[in-house]
Formats: C-alpha cells, sequence, structure tokens
C-alpha cells in the first residue's frame, strides 16, 4: 500500500497541485515541514568554521539549520534546544524548533511551539496553515479542519491551505466537500484526480476508479488518470 501511494503521489505533483503543501522557511517567519534525507551526515556541506570564545551559540545555530536541511531532525532539534539554553534571556527558538519538531515525530512539543508562536501572530495565515498541518500529523483531524478554514478565512486565495483543507477531507472520505475546496485551487480534472489518489490511500477502490473516471473525461486531463484508472481495473494491481 505505501509503495503503490508513494508512486500516485508524485503522479499529483503533475497534475498541478501537491498533497498537504510545505510553506516557505522558519527564516521567513513560515515554519518549514520538509521529508527526512537519506544523504551521510557526512556529507552536510562546506565545515563550520572553527569555534572562538563566545561564538557556541551561532555556531550551533549553524549546524543546526545545516542539518535541517538535509533531514537530520532529530539532531537539530538537540542543537536547536542546546542554543536556546545558551541564551536564557533571549526569545526562545519557536520558530525553529516547531518545524523541527514536527519533522522528528515529537508532535506535542510542536504544536507547542506553534501555539506560543500564534500568541505573538494570531493573524498570520502561513503560521496557522503549519500549526494546521502539525495537527493533522497528530491525528487531530477535527482541530487541523478548523485552524486551516481558519488560515482560509484569514486569507482567502491562500492556495496553500485550501488544497491541504480539500485534502484532508477527501482522507475522511468527504468527497464532495472536497471537491468544492479543490476545484477552485487546483481545477476540476486535477481535483478529481487527487481524489482517485486518497481514495486509493484510504483503501476505497470504487471510489478512486469514480474519481480516475470523472478526471478522465474532462479536458485537460493527464494521462497519468488514465494509466491509473487502467491499473485499478487489472485484478493484479489490486491492493491486499
Amino acid at each position: 500500500m505505501k509503495n503503490l501511494y508513494a508512486a500516485l503521489t508524485l503522479a499529483i505533483l503533475f497534475c498541478g497541485c501537491s498533497v498537504l503543501k510545505k510553506p516557505d522557511s522558519p527564516e521567513k517567519d513560515l515554519p518549514a515541514l520538509a521529508q527526512s534525507s537519506e544523504h551521510s551526515i557526512a556529507q552536510l556541506g562546506t565545515a563550520l568554521p572553527a569555534m572562538k570564545p563566545g561564538d557556541e551559540l551561532e555556531l550551533k545555530m549553524i549546524a543546526a539549520k545545516q542539518l535541517t536541511e538535509n533531514g537530520y531532525w532529530d539532531e537539530a532539534v538537540e542543537l536547536y534546544l542546546e542554543a536556546e539554553s545558551l541564551a536564557p534571556k533571549k526569545p526562545k527558538l519557536d520558530l525553529q524548533l516547531a518545524p523541527a519538531f514536527a519533522n522528528a515525530g515529537k508532535y506535542a512539543q510542536s504544536l507547542q511551539r506553534y501555539e506560543r508562536i500564534l500568541k505573538r501572530n494570531p493573524k498570520n495565515a502561513a503560521i496557522i496553515n503549519n500549526y494546521a498541518y502539525t495537527l493533522m500529523e497528530a491525528g487531530n483531524l477535527k482541530k487541523a479542519e478548523s485552524e486551516f478554514q481558519r488560515a482560509i478565512a484569514i486569507q482567502p486565495d491562500f492556495a496553500n491551505a485550501s488544497t491541504n483543507l480539500g485534502l484532508l477531507l477527501a482522507q475522511q472520505k468527504r468527497y464532495d466537500a472536497a471537491l468544492k475546496v479543490l476545484v477552485p485551487v487546483v481545477g476540476e480534472s486535477a481535483a478529481y484526480h487527487n481524489l482517485g489518489v486518497i481514495a486509493v490511500d484510504v483503501g476505497d477502490e470504487a471510489a478512486a476508479v469514480e474519481h480516475f473516471t470523472k478526471a478522465t473525461s474532462l479536458p485537460g486531463s493527464s494521462k497519468l488518470s488514465s494509466e491509473f484508472l487502467t491499473a485499478l481495473k487489472k485484478p493484479a494491481s489490486r491492493i491486499q
């Protein structure tokens, strides 16, 4: 199931949208959520400068950032926490630690950091979107849905949050509601294609066939929709 879904997820990228879009980097006040890397830790890039007295905090920040860029989230969390402890009178490193905790699978700590950020930035739709994403990852779908809706209410043209909300609804088999959100953002054909992908992931193959069939009937449909539809109709391709 997971291997097939990974292939299907990639297909969405060619149809105009991606599953649960990710925001920009923490340096832009938009905490990032990225996938883990398989690169060796010895391949992290340029060596850090020689440490001088008073440089420890800065060097830990540089090293932690480099680790996040390569997907070493547990190690990055450790370094950010060490850096934070070196400057107890300075603001907490919430913007760095919220996404780092989330990517390390430590959702409770991540949500705590996001909630503190939102107290200072209650109208920042991008941060609310990240918070909702983490809630979803933590399994709190009801609150995640509410937070995605809050981000959209603040910024109605925020396609990222709308896409996330639509796909979250689809994961709950609320396909009609998902369509209402997705079609204005990605177009009708891509919306049905995405619903097909999600339907496969949740084990609703009958719905997947229906959605891919609809996608292939629409102008501008992707060849991938036809390929997935053909694969789903082959007995040998059915997921056990």
